[in-house]
């Protein structure tokens, strides 16, 4: 059965047998790897690449020699480590997801597509102005039932807050939930954040580049600027499969947030 400090470490996002490691490297010391795994209870087989999993998340160090050695970092620390790992995972997947939209892009104008199927799948894009983003963003938040979830900047979450206000605002009273991640590069406008703040949930995270919109669990929005800066490039879709996908990194990213102050 796993003790307190294992649980938490598992809600943060360790496997049981890193946390069980951890903790057991916290009670006894600098260990080798058969002294770990006997202590922790973690298999003979398993115990070198959970404690090389460890290290690279932050919670624990290597000492050379014969036999190797595995040392606990100071907890704190180590809790510091591990959101630094986590935020570069997420920049990561954000970097991903836009270069995966540049490639669709350009796999969409190699293919020219006509009108076919456009009753079964619905992809835009604008391109280069933002205006056409923005009324496609009020479209989707107008036919919002449920939830609609942002991961933007503060000049992008300023412009929707501000062409959006009415809408935003009766969603909210109609009971839709709405959370928002803004990168924290820039303080938000004060009139901004403190009206949006009484129509929402707001987080800052660092290092957002891309903008992310997602609605009632299917309808999807991607934004990002065009390659050569001069404007914007819209891409919608409605996608329950890439909605759940897109849907985890929001979490993950909103565990790692910082509440608004």
């Amino acid at each position: 059965m796993s003790s307190q400090p294992e649980i938490y470490l598992q809600e943060m996002g360790l496997s049981e047998y890193e946390a069980a490691t951890y903790v057991g490297l916290l009670q006894g010391g600098t260990s080798t790897a058969k002294e770990v795994a006997s202590r922790a209870g973690v298999p003979q087989s398993r115990v070198y690449d959970v404690l090389d999993s460890l290290n690279t998340k932050g919670f624990v160090v290597v000492q050379e020699g014969r036999p190797k050695k595995f040392g606990p970092v100071e907890p704190n620390q180590a809790v510091s480590q591990f959101r630094d790992f986590k935020r570069r995972e997420h920049v990561r997947r954000l970097d991903e997801i836009q270069g995966l939209g540049e490639h669709f892009l350009d796999a969409v104008d190699e293919a020219d597509y006509g009108d076919e199927g456009d009753d079964e799948v619905d992809i835009s894009w604008s391109y280069p102005n933002r205006h056409h983003i923005l009324e496609k963003l009020e479209r989707l938040a107008e036919d919002a039932t449920e939830e609609i979830l942002m991961i933007t900047t503060p000049e992008s979450f300023e412009r929707i807050a501000n062409h959006h206000a009415e809408l935003l605002a009766a969603k909210a009273d109609a009971g839709v939930e709405i959370r928002a991640l803004i990168s924290d590069d820039r303080d938000l406008d004060p009139a901004v954040r403190d009206r949006a703040t009484e129509l929402m949930t707001i987080r800052f995270v660092q290092d957002i580049r891309g903008r992310l919109y997602t609605y009632d669990g299917e309808n999807v929005l991607l934004a990002f600027r065009a390659p050569n800066d001069d404007g914007y490039v819209g891409i919608s879709t409605t996608s329950p499969h890439l909605y759940a996908t897109l849907s985890q990194l929001f979490e993950l990213l909103w565990e790692d947030g910082v509440p608004v102050s």
